[in-house]
C-alpha cells in the first residue's frame, strides 16, 4: 500500500467519524426552587444558527422531564417573537418526558421558560435542538446560566 493511498483511506475514516449523529443538547438537574413559591419560573436562552451544509436553523425543538416525584405539573414554553409552544410533563418522578414541542424562528435567540402549578423545589432536564427544515440538527447554543433562577 502506497503513502498517497494509506493517507485517502486515513481522511476518510476521519470524515466518517465526523459524520456521527448528532445529538441534541440536555440542561439536567436543574431546580426550580421552594422559597419562590408557585410562581418560580426559570428562564433559559438558546441561539439557533446557520450552518455551511445544512443552511439556516428553521426551528427550536425541544422538552421537559419532570425527576421530582407528586402532583405538581411541570411546564415548558418556548418562546421566539410573537411564536410561542408549551409542553407538560403530566407525570413527576418517572423517566417519560413531555412530547417534543418546537417553535419556528428560524435563526436567532429562542426563550425557554420552566413553571409549576404548586410551591415545591421540582428537578428537572430540558432536551433541545435546532433543526433546518428538512430536521437535521443545526448549531445549538447550550446556555451555561439561566436569565432567571427561581
Amino acid at each position: 500500500m502506497n503513502l498517497k493511498h494509506l493517507l485517502k483511506t486515513a481522511l476518510a475514516l476521519a470524515v466518517a467519524g465526523f459524520v456521527l449523529p448528532v445529538s441534541a443538547h440536555t440542561l439536567s438537574n436543574k431546580t426550580l426552587r421552594v422559597g419562590f413559591g408557585a410562581q418560580a419560573t426559570d428562564v433559559w436562552q438558546v441561539t439557533c444558527s446557520n450552518d455551511a451544509v445544512l443552511g439556516n436553523s428553521h426551528n427550536l425543538a425541544a422538552q421537559i422531564l419532570d425527576k421530582s416525584p407528586g402532583t405538581n405539573l411541570l411546564s415548558l414554553i418556548i418562546v421566539k417573537g410573537t411564536a410561542a409552544a408549551t409542553t407538560v410533563d403530566s407525570k413527576g418522578g418517572d423517566t417519560t418526558p413531555s412530547p417534543f414541542v418546537e417553535v419556528a424562528g428560524g435563526n436567532g435567540v429562542y426563550t425557554m421558560l420552566v413553571n409549576h402549578t404548586q410551591s415545591g423545589n421540582k428537578v428537572y432536564n430540558i432536551e433541545f435542538h435546532c433543526e433546518n427544515a428538512g430536521g437535521d440538527h443545526t448549531p445549538t447554543t447550550t446556555p451555561t446560566l439561566p436569565v432567571q433562577d427561581n
